[in-house]
């Protein structure tokens, strides 16, 4: 499914987490110049308390900005999406990585990985990035957990402090 023409739209949660802890650097050596996100999700990142890495991003030119037009598929399910209740952020990014295999949905918000994987889309977290990340010995476990452990100081709802696991199991897939 990651294939090598992946895209990957970035939910504001991913982006929150990364930036707390200083660390946008993951997301674009993982990622750059395949991460999308949504007009939405730009306005949401904003609004937060650390704006000022996601627009370094944009003006660097490694992350773009994608809007869902008005006559599209990827607005009318947006519209769906919302009639359930969804936020604007993880409304638009679901629907604009809805009409294609290739793209993957940044996310950490449960609620929006579920509707997302219901409807084909690949998935990925902040907890997955920085597990494929160690795994990858990009960082090592003791950096990671360290890393994950600030990021849930910063709020992050992981369901996990350690990396270990998560880290050994897609060692073993390779």
């Amino acid at each position: 499914m990651l294939a090598g023409d992946a895209r990957f739209i970035l939910d504001n949660t991913a982006i929150s987490n990364f930036s707390a802890v200083g660390r946008m650097d993951i997301l674009r050596e993982r990622y750059g110049g395949q991460l999308l996100l949504t007009p939405e999700v730009l306005l949401e990142a904003e609004k937060g308390p650390r704006p000022e890495p996601i627009r370094q991003a944009i003006e660097e030119g490694w992350v773009a900005v994608q809007p869902l037009y008005a006559d599209s598929v990827e607005y009318g399910i947006f519209l769906e999406l919302r009639a359930k209740g969804f936020g604007l952020g993880e409304a638009s990014s679901i629907a604009a990585c809805s009409t294609s295999r290739t793209w993957v949905f940044v996310s950490d918000d449960l609620d929006a990985r579920r509707e997302a994987s219901h409807r084909g889309v690949g998935v990925v977290g902040t907890y997955g990035v920085l597990a494929r990340w160690v795994a990858e010995d990009r960082m090592d476990l003791k950096e990671g957990n360290a890393l994950l452990r600030r990021m849930i100081a910063f709020g992050f709802r992981s369901h996990s402090d350690d990396l270990r696991e998560e880290s050994e199991r897609l060692k073993s897939r390779w």
